[in-house]
């Protein structure tokens, strides 16, 4: 009985040291108080699916640097945000980023730790993804914006005599899936020409999605999987005929034909590739999250522009006189129509691409923390507080994006003419720096620094040749004003669905 007591005494004893460790080694910074101690509060929050705006809750309560776990700070300081980012700063990516590594033994600029490889990926990837030497982008955006047009007009446009609906969310993924697949291969997957989910693809990379915030929660498990005699049994494989292991069989595919070519690399994003350095392997591993990352976010960005602008009359009413005023009636007869309207035309549409920039800021398609580690000697901030080395510092994207502290009293609510009011010469000085600002927050969901997204281009084209092209052409309402969408938080993205609405030539609502 004795040594009973000693063995559960000693247990007990372990637990309380271990309790009292894990408090105290950020004792400087407040939280929840079950957070200093598990990662219980955080687990909540994903089961919950409103990780986000308890994160957004806890800075507002607690102040700049709140512990949301024994190891892990989030903050919604954007002068912190961006100096970890920084060119020079010490911070490096934590093991966060390996959650989303595809290939067994090869890490992709996204998952890439190493800051050397991570550079040097980056070098060779940057031209093709800017555009500069992908002559033919803006093509291949226009000949997937046409499909659209035309499937759109072919099934899905209301008449006077006749109503159809069309579940927007699902189209709008196809339509984003063929668009970086042309423009990164010459070749459309064909989502839109078959007008459905080819091999389940969109279902099963929804159904998977979730476990990856699983493996963001317990790393342990994200190393466990991707052990030899696990991995197969968990990991995609590019023989799979669903979901990402699909997408990785068709990247491999084509690269291993591009080559095999013996002239000169194409004007394409993979020509692009192969001209700075790129291995056969590196292309397969970064074509696989061209894919899935060139999609999934941009295509959250087009639905939630879409609805924000057709759900907000008088919003509405300004967008359509804007481009009607820019842009001649869509008239198939005219000389001068133009199918699909030109980016350097989008461009002079000032007030939709407010629209866009601000229904990017209100509903982020990616707010995950993406957690940067502390470098080992620690941190010192400006306000004394000390963050020991290996500290997990994640970014509270959300809170950022509606301080009202940045984007003034109304931050939670859809204005865009918030990004016209500020930005133009004639501003005052004080107007001009509050547009940098509002600015520098808004473009962290595309990352800052030496981590800024390098597909921030191609997708921007994208939404503003698509917005204003669909939106000049057709009157676009919902169907169920009640519930016009479905929004579900998953893994720091949105996963949509069930946007059922209404298509029609302009005129004929």
């Amino acid at each position: 009985m004795l040594a009973i007591s000693i063995v559960v005494g000693g247990v007990v004893a372990s637990l309380v040291v271990n309790l009292f460790l894990s408090w105290y080694r950020l004792r400087a910074f407040p939280g929840p108080l079950v957070a200093a101690t598990s990662k219980l509060w955080i687990i909540k929050g994903v089961v919950r699916k409103n990780l986000h705006l308890e994160l957004k809750r806890v800075c507002d309560e607690y102040g700049p640097f709140v512990r949301v776990s024994p190891n892990d700070i989030v903050t919604d300081d954007l002068d912190h945000v961006l100096a970890m980012s920084a060119v020079r700063s010490p911070y490096r990516r934590s093991e966060i980023y390996s959650n989303v590594k595809f290939d067994f033994d090869l890490d992709h600029v996204f998952s890439e730790r190493d800051e050397g490889r991570h550079l040097e990926l980056r070098r060779k990837l940057a031209a093709g993804y800017s555009g500069k030497e992908n002559i033919h982008l803006e093509e291949a955006v226009d000949e997937q914006i046409q499909k659209l047009v035309d499937l759109i007009d072919r099934k899905y446009l209301s008449t006077d005599g006749s109503f159809k609906s069309v579940e927007f969310s699902r189209l709008a993924q196809f339509f984003t899936l063929d668009v970086i697949a042309q423009a990164a291969f010459g070749e459309a997957f064909g989502f839109l020409r078959r007008d459905e989910d080819i091999n389940g693809y969109c279902t099963v990379a929804e159904q998977v999605l979730p476990t990856f915030e699983w493996l963001s929660v317990f790393p342990m498990l994200n190393r466990l999987i991707r052990l030899p005699g696990v991995r197969n049994l968990f990991m995609p494989r590019p023989t799979d005929k669903t979901g990402v292991g699909m997408i990785m069989g068709y990247a491999r595919t084509i690269v291993a034909a591009r080559f095999s070519e013996t002239q000169e690399p194409r004007t394409d994003m993979l020509g692009s590739f192969q001209k700075h350095g790129l291995t056969r392997r590196e292309a397969e591993t970064e074509a696989t999250l061209q894919i899935m990352a060139g999609s999934d976010t941009t295509v959250t960005a087009l639905r939630s522009t879409l609805l924000f602008i057709i759900t907000n009359p008088v919003i509405y009413a300004k967008v359509q006189k804007e481009l009607s005023s820019l842009y001649p009636t869509p008239d198939a007869n005219s000389p001068k129509y133009q199918p699909v309207i030109s980016d350097l035309a989008a461009q002079k549409a000032s007030y939709l691409l407010a629209c866009i920039r601000e229904s990017i800021r209100l509903l982020p398609p990616s707010y995950a923390m993406l957690q940067k580690e502390v470098p080992p000697q620690g941190d010192m901030l400006p306000d004394g507080r000390f963050l020991p080395g290996g500290t997990r510092v994640g970014t509270c994207v959300y809170g950022i994006l509606h301080s009202t502290a940045i984007f003034g009293p109304d931050a939670s609510i859809y204005r865009p003419e918030r990004w016209l009011e500020d930005g133009d010469k004639g501003s005052s000085a004080s107007a001009r720096s509050r547009y940098r600002r509002m600015t520098q927050a808004a473009d962290i969901v595309f990352g800052s620094g030496r981590y800024q997204c390098l597909g921030k281009t191609v997708a921007m084209l994208e939404l503003r040749k698509t917005l204003a092209t669909i939106l000049h052409r057709y009157e676009i309402t919902v169907t169920n004003p009640m519930n016009p969408i479905v929004n579900v938080p998953v893994n720091g993205l949105l996963l949509q669905n069930n946007m059922w609405v209404k298509v029609a030539t302009m005129g004929r609502v």
